[in-house]
């Protein structure tokens, strides 16, 4: 018998370079920032994160390849235990970048999933964006 899985795709574009996006997202210590649904507080151990969420603590880490813009989320009650979901991103023209989440949930998808990546994303792209137009004032 197999278990259901749920599969939804997210999406934001960030007016800036697929790297300071991906340097962003990896630098765990950025997660309150954006992820303001998700994470409360983070605190950094070796291979990742143990995030204080609505739900509790939780391990989170991240594996990926700056070259390849491919950085998988990792989360679950322990490092053992935590499970990927892939997100991607991607170098678009002038400057602009594509990341994608896909999320993957078991046989109920939380409520308000939709909004509240929405919120998440929205942010994501906004701190980016005022980091590059700050650096770019700076030149």
């Amino acid at each position: 018998m197999l278990d259901a899985v749920n599969v939804r795709s997210y999406h934001v574009i960030v007016d800036a370079p697929a790297e300071s996006l991906f340097d962003f997202i990896s630098d765990l210590d950025n997660m309150p920032r954006w992820a303001i649904h998700f994470c409360k507080d983070v605190r950094l151990i070796a291979d990742g994160a143990i995030v204080t969420s609505p739900g509790g603590e939780l391990y989170f880490g991240i594996t990926g390849d700056r070259d390849l813009g491919v950085l998988d989320w990792w989360c679950g009650p322990t490092m053992e235990t935590a499970q990927r979901w892939p997100t991607r991103v991607v170098g678009l023209p002038d400057d602009r970048c594509l990341y994608n989440v896909t999320a993957i949930f078991g046989d109920t998808v939380p409520p308000n999933i939709d909004q509240l990546f929405a919120d998440e994303l929205g942010m994501l792209r906004d701190l980016v964006e005022e980091e590059q137009l700050a650096a770019w004032e700076q030149r």
